[in-house]
């Protein structure tokens, strides 16, 4: 969290959203391609002295960082329900329950009165020793006990509540908009793994839209057999899965997939 607010304030960057996984960080922000490479830069030298200094090795030559544009406001939207979404799609916790991260802030009433010591209230060499840095922050800004540099100093909140205009519609496309989830892991090719719930919910999303009013045991071979690629081309469930929560054979699946009837016409 040091990581961040040190980022936030030394570079000319905005941070608009982040959030601090176990093994990797996702940061939504507004600057240029080389000031992101610097933070990159910045950010990896960080962590390799603090995994040295407590006895680990450092970070591998292959860790590296994927820079992606965002394009337009419906772009910034999704990615930003990408990252809003990472914690509570591990399993973690409820969404806006997660400590590392922006994301708790959005909404909410009662994470805008988490507070913490003013930085001109505390002592130089404290400050120091929580930052591992001697680059000075604001005085104004403000660090909690345990969840450090709150990132209430320096995110523009209001912002992020704009993008999405009420707390329903948020919550909605944080907890409902697959689609946006799976188009930003394929940008940044990670893997995706849906719980049985959510895969229901997807499955009754798109028989629903295909054909409205019709249940899967209503479905003729053709139907079922076009619900079976969509399924596999816009969300990637495997042919195991798609062979359980269809009732088909696998073989079925993965023959329908790779045919030109339906793998190569529908998308």
């Amino acid at each position: 969290m040091s990581t961040i607010a040190l980022v936030a304030d030394k570079y000319d960057a905005q941070i608009l959203s982040f959030v601090l996984m176990p093994n990797h960080i996702h940061i939504l922000l507004s600057a240029t391609g080389q000031t992101c490479l610097n933070i990159f830069q910045f950010i990896r030298r960080r962590i390799s002295y603090r995994l040295s200094r407590d006895g680990n090795a450092p970070l591998p030559d292959s860790y590296g960082m994927k820079l992606i544009p965002i394009e337009d406001r419906n772009s910034l939207r999704t990615h930003y329900i990408y990252l809003a979404r990472n914690a509570y799609e591990k399993g973690f916790c409820n969404p806006g329950c997660y400590p590392w991260t922006s994301e708790y802030l959005v909404f909410s009433r009662l994470a805008r009165s988490i507070r913490g010591t003013r930085i001109d209230c505390m002592n130089e060499c404290e400050v120091r020793c929580i930052l591992g840095s001697k680059h000075p922050l604001p005085g104004h800004w403000e660090i909690h006990p345990e969840l450090g540099v709150l990132p209430r100093n320096y995110i523009d909140i209001e912002k992020a509540d704009a993008l999405f205009g009420s707390p329903k519609t948020y919550m909605t496309r944080l907890v409902k908009d697959y689609e946006s989830f799976i188009y930003v892991s394929k940008e940044l090719d990670e893997e995706i793994l849906f719980s049985k719930p959510e895969v229901n919910d997807i499955l009754y999303e798109t028989l629903h839209r295909q054909y409205p009013g019709k249940r899967i045991g209503n479905l003729t071979s053709d139907e079922k057999s076009k619900l079976t690629v969509s399924l596999y081309r816009q969300y990637g469930f495997s042919s195991a899965l798609l062979s359980e929560i269809l009732y088909m054979p696998e073989r079925t699946v993965l023959q329908l997939i790779g045919s030109k009837d339906y793998g190569h016409k529908i998308h």
